[in-house]
């Protein structure tokens, strides 16, 4: 399982700093049948968190930081967190659940079938981990719709790049 998941190379083609997010796509947060949130709309400076994958371990330990250190980014400008998982609603909303995040102001969103994942160029092959088409893990800091940073793991198993300390210290 480690060299397949060593495999899992980052590649080109992802969104930029200085482009605009224009992401119309609806993605669920509290509603399973119905999206409520698009990306593309945010006023303010916000954060994007893509992952590969709810309930792994890697995406396990990579979101709490982000939940623990909220008030840390909000001090720097951030308006709000938004974790982006091309899982379904039911999944994430369980997964937020699991990492005793339901209080916090953190979002998880489901992108169910990896639409704005994909619109962003951040979709890769995992089926033979994962079963099907995933995030690659990445930040993105947005500000009234621009991107302003791109943080982008190497290998998507890794934390390192977009742990929330290193994101933190570069905002």
């Amino acid at each position: 399982m480690a060299d397949l998941i060593h495999k899992l190379k980052h590649g080109g083609g992802h969104i930029k700093e200085g482009s605009a997010l224009k992401s119309g796509i609806l993605l669920k947060e509290n509603n399973p049948e119905q999206g409520t949130i698009k990306l593309g709309d945010l006023v303010g400076r916000n954060l994007i968190i893509g992952i590969p994958g709810a309930f792994t371990p890697p995406c396990s330990s990579h979101v709490p930081g982000y939940v623990q250190h909220y008030d840390a980014f909000v001090q720097k400008g951030i308006k709000d967190i938004y974790v982006v998982a091309v899982n379904d609603a039911f999944v994430t909303m369980a997964w937020k659940e699991k990492l005793g995040a339901s209080a916090s102001q953190v979002h998880f969103l489901a992108d169910d079938d990896g639409s704005f994942t994909s619109e962003v160029g951040m979709l890769f092959d995992a089926k033979g981990l994962l079963g099907n088409k995933r995030s690659k893990r990445y930040v993105l800091v947005v500000d009234d719709g621009i991107v302003k940073h791109v943080f982008v793991e190497s290998e998507v198993a890794n934390v390192e790049v977009t742990k929330a300390e290193n994101v933190l210290g570069k905002i």
